[in-house]
């Protein structure tokens, strides 16, 4: 027991007031507990001398006998009461949350799909596994073995269910006091996850040979669907097919195509020369007496002319899309005039068939499920459909040559990406209608087998001189050089021409001669 410095009696010698000699600045209450031989003690805050601790002894007797003040009171709760409830009702909370962002259109549908799918589906069984049932039950070891369990999905795929978990953790366990904040904020909660080069050569482009089995598969697979009872398979299959020589000639996500509407697309006819029908109309000219003068060989440009002999029908399409991750618009110039002109008439060419009074309206969805008021088609039909083709022509395909992993919807887009790199399209320009900035383009799309620019790389100008040209002087670069020593007096002689005098050593230098001296 330490030694008493100081004590008083307070509150009627209730208690008293005591400081020890160990450290007089500090004061305690004391009482005498009822019914037995034994005090209590408490340090009495904010009491550096005895009047100010004999003032406030009341609060801490108060303390005491359970009578704490509001304030304290609503402070000391805060602290004990901790939150907790199943993470799977934490998870319907936060998910419910999120469908309202959805419904405001501060997230997309296709996000909010993700976390569910990633919450329920992989989170929940993975902490059943680990024995936790209660979201305070989560510590900062929960998720060590997180990769071992999902093993055998790729490491884009362990990061971005990382990145959706870590969403749903601090943004609704932490926020709502349901898990510890030191848990939430610490940096080794989940296993680190290295993306290298070689983990980005998933969804791979698409060769020449396997995009013509692929478009030729699939035309197959319309072909059949004419046959079917239900007109419905025939729609869908013609609705595919379009989709993939949109997707594959645009390079425009699939999300971004799901939602284009026909008022966003825009075709023109740009037209082009025909040798063979320029030919025709000049001899047909020549035969009615007419002299065609001046007409020069057709090129692969646009014919601005409507009027122009051997001019043809070429029809462009500008599809203005919405990127789903940045929500700007872009435009891309695409040669599928008439693939969108034969889509439009055959879903007018529907309408009549079966007897629905309406056109195709600007406000449609270009590849909505008329049958259903032009509401989208689920994202996963898509890739079902793509998986059925991919399943029919997989012992006809070549592959990626870089790449093991399987042809997927989002290899059309590489594919764009790739054949517009190999034809020398300048990189800003492609980066404009991707979506991509030129560093991600480089990083995830320029899987180039290099052979294809072969012929330019190893040419060889065999014969062919090389340019000379002659540089035209626009002023003297050869100055007098400057000299730090004091002027020199110049004197005339008749055998030397002029000389001067050194003042240093009183040698004589004849510049004449000296150049004769280096010429010889």
């Amino acid at each position: 027991m330490p030694a008493i410095h100081i004590k008083e009696k307070v509150l009627d010698g209730r208690g008293v007031v005591v400081s020890y000699k160990q450290d007089t600045s500090c004061f305690y209450y004391r009482e005498l507990i009822p019914g037995t031989k034994s005090y209590r003690n408490r340090k009495i805050e904010g009491a550096s001398n005895l009047e100010e601790a004999k003032r406030l002894a009341a609060v801490t007797a108060l303390e005491f006998s359970g009578r704490i003040p509001d304030g304290k009171q609503r402070k000391s709760s805060g602290r004990k009461i901790k939150s907790n409830e199943t993470v799977e009702d934490a998870v319907n909370s936060f998910l419910k949350y999120e469908l309202k962002r959805v419904e405001a259109g501060i997230i997309k549908e296709i996000t909010y799909e993700a976390k569910s799918s990633i919450l329920k589906s992989t989170m929940l069984p993975y902490l059943e596994n680990e024995g936790i049932r209660n979201t305070r039950d989560i510590k900062e070891t929960t998720f060590h073995n997180y990769l071992i369990y999902r093993a055998g999905k790729k490491k884009l795929t362990w990061k971005n269910e990382i990145i959706k978990i870590k969403d749903f953790i601090s943004n609704h366990l932490v926020k709502h006091k349901l898990i510890e904040p030191e848990v939430g904020a610490s940096k080794t909660l989940f296993p680190k996850v290295t993306i290298r080069m070689d983990d980005l050569l998933s969804n791979p482009p698409l060769s020449k040979h396997d995009w013509m089995v692929f478009n030729r598969e699939i035309r197959k697979w319309v072909k059949e669907g004419e046959n079917n009872s239900n007109h419905r398979v025939h729609l869908w299959r013609v609705l595919f097919w379009t989709w993939t020589l949109v997707a594959k000639n645009s390079g425009a996500r699939p999300e971004e195509l799901r939602k284009l509407k026909w008022k966003e697309v825009e075709v023109r006819d740009v037209g082009r020369i025909s040798l063979s029908k320029l030919e025709q109309e000049i001899a047909e000219l020549e035969e009615e007496g007419i002299e065609v003068i001046g007409e020069d060989e057709p090129s692969n440009g646009w014919a601005s002319n409507p009027a122009a002999l051997g001019r043809e029908e070429r029809l462009i399409a500008y599809i203005t899309v919405t990127s789903g991750k940045t929500g700007q618009y872009r435009e891309i110039p695409t040669s599928l005039g008439s693939v969108f002109l034969r889509w439009r008439d055959y879903i007018n060419a529907y309408y009549e068939r079966h007897n629905i009074k309406r056109s195709v309206s600007g406000s449609d969805l270009v590849f909505g499920n008329i049958n259903n008021d032009c509401n989208p088609y689920v994202h996963y039909n898509f890739h079902l459909a793509w998986a059925h083709i991919r399943d029919r022509v997989k012992d006809q395909l070549e592959g990626n040559k870089f790449s093991d992993e399987p042809y997927s919807i989002y290899s059309m887009r590489g594919t764009m990406i790739q054949d517009k790199l190999l034809q020398g399209l300048d990189i800003f320009l492609l980066s404009r209608i991707s979506g991509h900035s030129p560093d991600v383009l480089l990083r995830y799309y320029d899987r180039l087998d290099i052979r294809e620019r072969a012929e330019e790389i190893t040419s060889v100008g065999y014969g062919v001189r090389s340019k000379q040209d002659v540089k035209v002087d626009l002023y003297n670069n050869k100055q007098t050089e400057q000299t730090k020593e004091t002027p020199k007096l110049w004197s005339k002689d008749d055998s030397y021409s002029y000389q001067r005098s050194s003042r240093k050593d009183r040698t004589t230098i004849n510049t004449r001669k000296a150049v004769t001296a280096e010429e010889q």
